[in-house]
């Protein structure tokens, strides 16, 4: 009998040992966290240098006057926040271009008004405040893959992921009519772009709700960035989720790997709102970042 007790309390001892050992090996992964993690400020942007958007509604031209004042005060707010790197969506390949281009504009050799495509979120803002603050460099972290949303026109459940991207579309145009009649400033569209709840529904617009549809195919999907025989039609949704996922993926490959490689404390990058809605989700489950809302700086004049 004692012999039988001397067992159970082994093994009981045992057992607490163990429990011990995943309690030391839990709190060991928590402590592992970094103690600073890197800050991350992602301005989601419309593509403001398009020439459908100036051309067509002169009261969304950056370069006119009033536009101007209002993109200097954006930028005065986001250079609040100190950034050490400032990147923009321009692809690593295309840094060489990048460094000729802003190294001219930084020493006063060339104008905002004649970079290529001068009106661009990249030159307005990202040079700009990368300028304002004495940067040598501005980097570029884009992977350029370009595929529609709109390939996506088959299969079961396709009318839930329609209506989604219908409802999408329509409060994005709301925000979008009101800047080209002059009715809303830079500052208010950028923040209303960048409003938590617009970019969580950017995120489940592109990123969640297309899952749902299986049983389909894509209509004219873009051969070099999407190879059909290996696309399941019973997964079709999830495969257009996929073909968007890579290109955020490599996006933030290229931001972290840059950060490495030039390490910053403080990172500003200046990119079109979607990637901005699904970059937001992925930083926020890496534990070496923290990504800092750029409302926080963008506050005042939405009409929310």
């Amino acid at each position: 009998m004692q012999h039988l007790i001397r067992v159970g309390i082994l093994a009981l001892l045992s057992l607490s040992a163990q429990a011990q050992d995943l309690k030391s090996a839990v709190k060991s992964v928590v402590a592992d966290k970094p103690k600073e993690p890197i800050e991350i400020v992602l301005l989601g942007s419309t593509h403001f240098g398009g020439e459908s958007l100036y051309q067509k509604f002169p009261k969304a031209d950056l370069l006119s006057e009033k536009r101007q004042q209002e993109v200097a005060e954006v930028n005065k707010r986001l250079a609040r926040f100190r950034p050490d790197m400032v990147m923009v969506e321009d692809t690593p390949e295309e840094q060489a271009s990048l460094d000729s281009l802003y190294t001219l504009y930084k020493a006063g050799k060339i104008k905002a008004a004649d970079l290529p495509y001068s009106r661009s979120e990249k030159n307005q803002f990202g040079f700009a405040v990368a300028r304002q603050l004495g940067h040598e460099r501005v980097w570029g972290i884009d992977c350029y893959e370009s595929v529609s949303s709109r390939m996506l026109t088959s299969g079961t459940n396709l009318d839930y992921f329609i209506s989604s991207l219908d409802k999408f579309s329509a409060v994005g145009r709301l925000a979008d009519t009101q800047f080209k009649d002059g009715t809303l400033g830079v500052q208010g569209y950028l923040e209303f772009l960048n409003h938590p709840a617009i970019l969580d529904v950017t995120y489940r617009t592109l990123f969640i709700n297309p899952a749902r549809v299986q049983q389909g195919r894509f209509t004219n999907p873009p051969a070099q960035y999407v190879d059909t025989a290996y696309v399941s039609p019973r997964y079709i949704g999830a495969e257009f989720i996929s073909v968007f996922t890579e290109r955020e993926l490599k996006i933030y490959s290229n931001i972290v790997a840059t950060q490495l490689a030039h390490p910053g404390k403080r990172l500003l990058v200046v990119i079109g709102q979607r990637h901005a809605a699904a970059l937001t989700k992925i930083f926020a489950s890496d534990p070496a970042y923290k990504v800092v809302p750029v409302s926080t700086y963008l506050k005042g004049n939405v009409p929310l």
